[in-house]
């Protein structure tokens, strides 16, 4: 990664007149301030950028600094003579904003190498959505809110080609999003450094996108989501288009997960993979890591599923608490590469936060492993088919289906936390997500207009 004196070399060499210095707010969405270049020197990176940050935490009692990260710097390739460091926020006492949630992310590594048990390492799948336009109605809020989305893809469009209702690993040229994908790919690597393993449509028709990330230190694979968001919806703005993360956008289809693949590594070896391990080659700790997040799996909800929307994607593709080697709707399942074997948590979306999605569920396999939390046996069998009384014998759970059983949940288990997110994040936290939660609940839909203005 980049030093302090490669990036100043950079700009120097490169004439680079702006200097982005990124960040994120409480439900991590980026947020950036620009200053010349001739303010940037060596003392940024050991002083930081005063800066007031009210305006996105609330009163702070205290003017803020942002610190860069040298290993995140890179040119933006869209803006003229730009460049970008993501930025930890401190004090100007030189303490960490508790605030920050890029914070928690790295008391994950720090907590797990005081473990003795490695580094451990997170990969991405992401699905989301490109389209051609969305508009709405906004202008009387009273009348309520009216959005139409469209896309080329969509198969309510009069197009000969989109006739098909699954659109997962679809191919030229009805996969039109290809050029744009390959764009994308190319910028995260060629300009960010992150690298992207596959991409492929969704399973959707109507415009869903489906791109891996490797596996990196979860700060960085955090950096690196925060990243591929960033671009996405900066190339299609300039394309004349329009993505989206929201986890159920339209109604009737497919909603965008977010896979969350973890393993742990010790230098070189995976603690994750033993070749006479149970149940194909896991080890013992990775049993543990796996009951630990089931242990604690509703109480990630709020940070995985952090969005009223988001309860509606786990309606019409649900997870189920328990893992499995070939089940797709349980909350846990297993990479089956030997050496490269970890384990994939599928109850998240893209609309997460990814410094503490990413760090409550790593945070919850820790603390199996320090409590040798013991998952039970996975299940294969199809759990979308059984009755209640089936799933009870099997001990299957399901997740909260909203955000105030999130937060319940949250409440009575949430000392697995402690040493992760601070108490001030965790309660700003909450509050912005009831308040969501409250806000969501006085507005009609649309469906309730259909079903019941004539009753």
């Amino acid at each position: 990664m980049p030093s302090v004196e490669e990036s100043l070399e950079f700009i120097k060499t490169n004439e680079i007149k702006w200097v982005g210095l990124q960040f994120v707010n409480i439900d991590g969405q980026l947020q950036n301030k620009t200053i010349s270049s001739k303010d940037f020197g060596s003392n940024a990176f050991s002083n930081g950028i005063g800066t007031e940050l009210d305006e996105i935490f609330g009163y702070t009692g205290k003017r803020l600094t942002l610190v860069p990260d040298s290993d995140t710097f890179a040119r933006i390739p869209w803006e003229p003579n730009t460049m970008r460091f993501i930025s930890n926020i401190y004090s100007t006492d030189k303490e960490r904003f508790m605030r920050d949630s890029r914070y928690s992310i790295e008391r994950i590594n720090i907590n797990a190498k005081a473990m003795g048990i490695g580094d451990v390492q997170i990969g991405t799948e992401i699905e989301y959505y490109l389209l051609d336009s969305v508009t709405g109605d906004k202008t009387v809020p009273e009348r309520g809110s009216n959005y139409v989305v469209d896309t080329r893809e969509a198969l309510w469009n009069p197009t000969p080609f989109w006739n098909s209702k699954n659109g997962a690993f679809m191919s030229q040229p009805q996969d039109s999003f290809y050029a744009i994908r390959v764009q994308i790919a190319e910028l995260m690597e060629d300009q960010f450094r992150y690298t992207i393993d596959s991409h492929s449509h969704g399973r959707s028709p109507n415009g869903q996108q489906k791109m891996k990330i490797r596996p990196y230190n979860a700060k960085i694979a955090a950096d690196a989501l925060i990243t591929f968001k960033h671009i996405v919806r900066n190339i299609l703005f300039i394309a004349n288009g329009v993505a989206t993360f929201m986890p159920f956008p339209i109604s009737g289809d497919n909603g965008s997960a977010l896979n969350i693949n973890q393993r742990i590594r010790k230098g070189i070896v995976n603690l994750f993979y033993e070749e006479k391990g149970d149940f194909g080659g896991l080890s013992q700790t990775a049993l543990y890591y796996i009951g630990g997040i089931l242990e604690h799996a509703e109480a990630l909800s709020i940070f995985t599923s952090p969005t009223t929307n988001s309860y509606k994607k786990l309606k019409s593709d649900p997870r189920y608490v328990t893992w499995s080697k070939t089940n797709q709707n349980a909350l846990i399942t297993i990479e089956q590469s030997e050496e490269e074997r970890s384990i994939v948590y599928t109850g998240a979306d893209p609309s997460v936060n990814p410094y503490l999605a990413y760090a409550v569920v790593v945070a919850a396999g820790l603390d199996g492993i320090k409590n040798k939390s013991e998952p039970g046996k996975p299940i294969d069998e199809n759990i979308l088919g059984m009755d209640n009384k089936k799933m009870k014998e099997l001990k299957i759970r399901t997740l909260p289906g909203n955000i105030t059983e999130s937060i319940s949940a949250l409440e009575s288990d949430n000392k697995f936390l402690k040493g992760f997110i601070s108490s001030e994040l965790l309660s700003e936290y909450l509050e912005q997500k009831l308040v969501e939660h409250k806000e969501n609940e006085k507005r009609p839909t649309a469906f309730e207009m259909e079903t019941y203005f004539n009753r």
